[in-house]
C-alpha cells in the first residue's frame, strides 16, 4: 500500500507504482491500464487521487487517454519520458556479478517499449520471417512424422550436406560426416569447449571477448588469459606466442571474421600464422564465425575482407569451427553447427547425452529454406542493408558524441564498438539509458579486466528512424553530462 505519512503526495506515489509496472512490462505498450475506479479500490485511495496520478503520467508521456475507453500505455518513448528522473532506485545493484547483470540486461531486450541497441540481434523486419513461415508450414505438413520425432546427433544429414556445400565458400572442404548440427552457435561453442578442456584449464581469448563465451568458461571452471587484440586486425599472434611459451594454455578461442564486440577481421597471413602456431604447440583452436557471412559488398577502391577462416588452413583437425544461421535467418530457430575436427567423437557424445541434437522442426525448416535458394538472395540484401545501417550509426555518433569518441569500422556484421572519453563510465551510461528505454551493452562484460570500462557495444541491425536518432542524441547527452560532472569535481 501507499505511505500516507510521508512528504510525497499520494498521487505521485501511485504514479510511481504504475510507471514501475509499465517499465517492468506488466502493462505492455498499447495495453490498457486499470480503470480509475479499479485502481482506487486496489490502493484504497480516492477517485481524485487516481485521476491526478493518471494526469501526471500522461503529462510525462507514460500513458495516453482515449475518449470513453480509458488510459493506455504509450507505444513509443516520448521526449518528456527521456527527461524525467527515475521514479525509484531502479535495478542498479550495489554489488552484482557479471552473470547476474547479463541476465538482467537480456531480460529487457524484448520489451516492446525498449529500443534495443544492445543485444546483437537483427530486427524482425531484417529477417525472412514470411518465407520461413511458409517453409515451417510446408515441412510440418509433408514431414510431420519426422519433425515431431527425435533427431539424434549429429543432426539431419541433408542439412549437414547443405552446410558442407556452404563451407566451400571459404575453401573448407568437409563432408556431412564432419559436421554436427547444434542448438545455435552458443551450444556449438560450449560443446567444443567441454570436449577439449577440464576444470582448471587455461583458455586464451581475444581481449575484448564475447561475454557469452566468458560466462560459459566460468561455469565450466576454466581460467582465462586475455590476449591483446587489435580492433582492426584481430588477436596479436606475437602476444599469443608469448602466452603459449609462458603458460599452460589448453585451448585458444578466436573469431577470424567480424569479431564480437570489436568487429575486427584477421588478415589472411595472420590467420595462417595463428593456425601454424596452434599446430606447433598442439593447442586446439575454437573458431567462432557466427558473423562470417555478413561481410559488406566491396566498393571500388576498397579492400576485400578475407574470404577465408582459420579452418581454411587447418590440415591437422586442430580447429573446431562454430557458426549458425541465428544472425542472418532466425535467432529463434536455433540452428547452428560445428566442425570439430579430431574432437568430432567427443562433441557428438556430449551432445547426445545432453540435448540429443537441435530441434527437428527447425532443422527441416532450415533445410527446406536452403534447398529453395532463398538464402543467397536474402544474404545479398542483408549485407547491403547492414553496411548502410552501420554507416548511418557511425555518422551519427561522430556527429553527436564528444570529439574524442572513437568508433570501430568493421567490414561486416552489425556490431559497433565505441570508445568513450576516459572519464565516462559505460556502466553508469547503461543504467541511465535503460531508465530512458534504450539498451546498450557496457564494455565491462567483455573482459575480466577493467580495461573497457569506458566502452560500449551498439547493435546497428535496426532500421534507422527518428526514434533511433533521438536515442543516439540522448546517449551523447548522457556522455556529455558525465563529462561535465567529472569536470566540476576536478574544479571543486
Amino acid at each position: 500500500m501507499l505511505q500516507r505519512q510521508t512528504e510525497q503526495p499520494l498521487y505521485q506515489q501511485l504514479a510511481g507504482r504504475v510507471a514501475e509496472d509499465i517499465r517492468a512490462g506488466v502493462f505492455a505498450a498499447g495495453s490498457k491500464v486499470p480503470s480509475v475506479r479499479k485502481l482506487a479500490g486496489q490502493y484504497g485511495v480516492s477517485i481524485s487521487t487516481v485521476t491526478q496520478a493518471y494526469a501526471w503520467l500522461e503529462d510525462q508521456g507514460w500513458i495516453s487517454a482515449r475518449p470513453q475507453s480509458g488510459y493506455f500505455v504509450r507505444g513509443h518513448v516520448s521526449s518528456a519520458e527521456q527527461q524525467i528522473p527515475p521514479l525509484s532506485a531502479g535495478d542498479k545493484p550495489s554489488a552484482v556479478t557479471k552473470a547476474e547483470f547479463i541476465n538482467g540486461m537480456l531480460a529487457k531486450v524484448n520489451r516492446p517499449a525498449m529500443i534495443n541497441l544492445g543485444a546483437a540481434i537483427p530486427r524482425p523486419d531484417w529477417l525472412p520471417q514470411r518465407v520461413l513461415q511458409t517453409h515451417i508450414q510446408k515441412v510440418s505438413r509433408f514431414h510431420s512424422a519426422e519433425v515431431f520425432d527425435y533427431l539424434f546427433s549429429p543432426g539431419l544429414e541433408e542439412l549437414r550436406n547443405q552446410v558442407a556445400v556452404r563451407m566451400r565458400d571459404v575453401n573448407v572442404r568437409c563432408q556431412a560426416d564432419d559436421i554436427v548440427i547444434t542448438h545455435g552457435c552458443a551450444e556449438a561453442l560450449a560443446l567444443c569447449l567441454r570436449a577439449v578442456t577440464n576444470p582448471g584449464d587455461l583458455v586464451a581469448v581475444e581481449s575484448p571477448c564475447y561475454y557469452g563465451f566468458l560466462q560459459t568458461a566460468d561455469m565450466l571452471g576454466l581460467k582465462i588469459i586475455e590476449i591483446p587484440t587489435d580492433p582492426q586486425q584481430g588477436m596479436s599472434v606475437d602476444a599469443l606466442k608469448l602466452a603459449l611459451e609462458q603458460w599452460p594454455v589448453k585451448v585458444i578461442q578466436v573469431s577470424s571474421r567480424y569479431s564480437n564486440p570489436t568487429g575486427c577481421s584477421m588478415p589472411v597471413e595472420q590467420q595462417k600464422k595463428l593456425v601454424a602456431l596452434a599446430s606447433q604447440y598442439q593447442v586446439p583452436v575454437i573458431e567462432d564465425d557466427v558473423y562470417g557471412e555478413t561481410g559488406y559488398p566491396v566498393a571500388r577502391g576498397q579492400t576485400q575482407s578475407p574470404a577465408s577462416v582459420l579452418k581454411t588452413y587447418d590440415r591437422e583437425g586442430m580447429v573446431l569451427y562454430c557458426s549458425s544461421f541465428s544472425k542472418t535467418v532466425s535467432a529463434g530457430l536455433r540452428v547452428g553447427w560445428c566442425i570439430p575436427g579430431r574432437w568430432y567423437r567427443q562433441v557428438k557424445e556430449r551432445q547426445t547425452f545432453t540435448t540429443f541434437s537441435a530441434a527437428s522442426l527447425s532443422q527441416y525448416a532450415m533445410l527446406s529454406y536452403l534447398q529453395n535458394g532463398h538464402y543467397d538472395r536474402h544474404l545479398r540484401q542483408f549485407r547491403v542493408r547492414a553496411a548502410n545501417s552501420m554507416q548511418r550509426f557511425i555518422h551519427a555518433i561522430r556527429q553527436y558524441f564528444p570529439a574524442e569518441t572513437r568508433v570501430s569500422e568493421p567490414a561486416g556484421g552489425f556490431i559497433l564498438w565505441v570508445c568513450l572519453p576516459e572519464e565516462v563510465s559505460a556502466m553508469d551510461l547503461h543504467y541511465d539509458a535503460a531508465q530512458r528505454s534504450v539498451i546498450i551493452i557496457p564494455g565491462d562484460v567483455f573482459s575480466n579486466t577493467e580495461h573497457f570500462s569506458n566502452y560500449i557495444r551498439i547493435n546497428t541491425a535496426i532500421t534507422w528512424s527518428v526514434d533511433v536518432e533521438e536515442s543516439i542524441k540522448m546517449l551523447a547527452q548522457l556522455v556529455k553530462k558525465q563529462q561535465q560532472k567529472y569536470s566540476d569535481t576536478l574544479g571543486g
